[in-house]
């Protein structure tokens, strides 16, 4: 068989091959280069870095007292961007990041004059600015010269760092899926599902951000984080997270963002957020649900790294464990809240339909039929609302824009609302939509919404003892005549039932030459879900 090679060969055919190093190799000037010319290099040196040359396995020679480094193709991957300036050079200077390390890896195989094979052998490079966790597989097999004296050593192996790393990660899961098993509480389980991603990341701070409530600004504050001992949390205010628009765009469409201050054309930006952050990398997750972003699982580390695609599936799966159960525990809690409210509301809306009937016995069959429809079908309404919301809490904005939105396509009558975002719970959002209702029919009928030019301006805000104001104020061309609100009649009556009686609220009303003006306060708290946890 050997006698098919070609005859033509010399001694710098170990370097007639086609690969890219031995082409490297052969325009390398190594007139003054320690090791020599090639063609005067030792045939144990030949005749190794030959059979590395030749293979498709990532293989590299150490020669000479100070292990100086050549290899071929498949090994030109491993240093990075130290290649191809390693070509030649000491392996402690290639290697400096884990020269502690391998240098006893090498004594030992160079002392015994035999092979050592390391499996999943973590080496803390420093290969791209910053330090990685790498696991390889690799072996050093001494190469004796001609007298029998080690020379050399011949090295071949390759990286297991995916291998090694899903390994852990799906540890991490199985570890995980006790915790979800063992712990009934939710917020225990997402408490402890942070801690143990923080820790298993080995980063300074985590924390999960989640949309609450319905929120115009889409703002997402943070409700849980896990910190190392000595790091302080990120405050817990509401606000989109800090980091610049394209990346905030990026999250609001589902993509994950990683920031470590080296993405191409984007490291001044990104330097600037992370100082905003106060850390040196950080890596953002969304959830997304019907194509909203509900949720956001950050990680903050304050030493500079490259998120791997396999921490961002660990976040990813965290994330989406974490969310399964917080929304399966919601939904079984909404039902169950579905039913008392249903049943809360049947005996609600009885109530009101028995005191608006009270109010209007005085009226005449007639006007007290018409009366009672138009009231009992703005409950209905309210009570649509609700149902189509599932009975979480409701914005005050909403309650109005449901109501004036019959006469928001008149441009000749200008509506403008203004306040904070403010929820409602379910009993405020009935009451109140009753009171809307009330002041809504009376200015279409003899106020700002009856006439051409009229305006009506409603805002709202929230008091420092607590207390939610609201401005009703119209403005009309001409002098309105006084509505039924302005005397003791049946609607006066329904907004003092309203808001003085159910909510212990105050009420007051002033018909002036421009319209009719209402004002009224009532106590407020922050409506929260009885499904979310806290």
């Amino acid at each position: 068989m050997l006698r098919r090679q070609s005859p033509n060969f010399d001694k710098l055919s170990f370097l007639s091959g086609h690969s890219a190093m031995a082409k490297r190799i052969r325009d390398f000037d190594w007139s003054t280069h320690p090791l020599g010319p090639p063609d005067t290099w030792s045939a144990a040196l030949r005749s190794a870095l030959g059979i590395a040359l030749n293979s498709a396995f990532p293989t590299c020679i150490y020669w000479g007292p100070e292990l100086r480094l050549l290899y071929n193709d498949s090994w030109s991957l491993i240093p990075g961007p130290r290649h191809p300036g390693c070509l030649g050079e000491p392996a402690e200077e290639v290697w400096s990041d884990i020269w502690h390390v391998i240098e006893p890896q090498f004594t030992r195989a160079i002392a015994r004059g035999e092979g050592v094979y390391f499996r999943d052998q973590m080496l803390p490079m420093r290969r791209y600015g910053v330090e990685e966790e790498t696991y390889w597989t690799y072996n050093f097999t001494p190469i004796r010269d001609d007298d029998g004296s080690i020379r050399g050593v011949f090295n071949s192996g390759n990286e297991t760092t995916r291998q090694v790393m899903q390994q852990t990660h799906t540890r991490f899961l199985l570890e995980l899926s006790d915790v979800y098993r063992t712990m009934g509480d939710v917020d225990a389980v997402r408490g402890r599902s942070l801690e143990m991603l923080g820790r298993h990341l080995e980063v300074d701070r985590v924390g999960l951000r989640e949309q609450r409530h319905s929120d115009p600004d889409h703002a997402l504050p943070v409700v849980e984080q896990w910190c190392a001992e000595g790091v302080e949390p990120v405050p817990a205010a509401r606000g989109q997270v800090p980091i610049d628009n394209s990346a905030w765009a990026e999250l609001l469409l589902g993509r994950v963002v990683r920031i470590d201050g080296s993405t191409p054309g984007r490291e001044e930006v990104e330097r600037k957020v992370l100082d905003q952050i106060g850390c040196a990398s950080a890596l953002a997750v969304p959830w997304v649900t019907e194509g909203r972003t509900e949720a956001i699982l950050f990680a903050h580390s304050f030493a500079a790294r490259h998120w791997t695609d396999l921490e961002v599936e660990t976040v990813e799966a965290v994330l989406s464990r974490m969310m399964t159960l917080m929304e399966r525990t919601r939904a079984i809690a909404r039902e169950r809240l579905m039913s008392r409210e249903i049943n809360h509301r049947a005996r609600n809306l009885l109530s009101v339909a028995q005191a608006m009937i009270r109010l209007a016995r005085a009226e005449e069959p007639e006007t007290m039929r018409a009366k009672l429809i138009d009231r009992l079908s703005a409950l209905a309404k309210n009570h649509a609302l609700l149902a189509n919301q599932r009975w979480e809490p409701v914005a005050l904005r909403q309650i109005l824009e449901q109501e004036l939105a019959p006469y928001r396509g008149n441009s000749a009558i200008r509506i403008g609302l203004d306040g904070p975002q403010v929820v409602l719970t379910p009993d405020e959002c009935q009451s109140l939509g009753m009171v809307f209702h009330e002041l809504t029919s009376n200015a279409a009928k003899f106020g700002a919404l009856r006439q051409t030019g009229g305006g009506l301006e409603v805002s709202w805000g929230l008091t420092p003892e607590d207390r939610l104001a609201i401005d009703w104020r119209e403005a009309c061309d001409t002098p309105p005549p006084a509505p039924e609100t302005a005397k003791e009649g049946f609607g006066t009556n329904l907004l003092h039932l309203m808001v003085e009686r159910q909510h212990e609220g105050r009420l007051t009303r002033e018909l002036t030459s421009e319209g009719m003006h209402c004002a009224m306060d009532l106590p407020w708290r922050a409506a929260t879900p009885a499904t979310e946890p806290a």
